[in-house]
């Protein structure tokens, strides 16, 4: 909304589509907003690993540099981030051009299911079954 505003075209109030309090921009959406903080804190809590401190969508995705674990873990938790960020934007996309109303829970779980496709088409070898992927036990 910050962008097409200062394009000068027509967006309302600019507000977040979310939560309504700040004017939207990339940074907002993926980190600050209420929905975005539930977001992650829903994946930390699947992944066990420290809680984030973001506050630009830079540094979520340096969050892996500062983890422990293996170069294995790494990647699957980078893809994770990757995969979270597209459901946050596809959330915020539905509720603007759908009127559609999706909730953190929703989103975490989309995150994991399709996470969880998507690793098990890109491994190779020792491939994890589906209660394994939700107990993040390949880390």
């Amino acid at each position: 909304m910050e962008a097409l505003s200062r394009r000068n075209l027509i967006v309302g109030d600019g507000l977040c589509v979310h939560c309504g309090e700040v004017i939207e921009n990339g940074d907002h959406i993926f980190t600050a907003c209420r929905l975005a903080h539930g977001v992650w804190c829903g994946i930390v809590a699947w992944l066990n690993i420290p809680p984030m401190f973001d506050f630009s969508l830079k540094d979520v995705m340096q969050v892996i540099d500062y983890m422990d674990g293996s170069t294995k873990k790494k990647e699957i938790v980078y893809g994770i981030l990757i995969l979270a960020c597209w459901r946050i934007w596809n959330a915020r996309n539905k509720k603007v051009f759908s009127n559609g109303d999706l909730n953190v829970v929703r989103i975490v779980a989309d995150v994991k299911s399709m996470g969880f496709l998507w690793y098990r088409c890109r491994a190779k070898g020792n491939v994890i079954d589906w209660k394994g992927w939700c107990s993040s036990s390949w880390s």
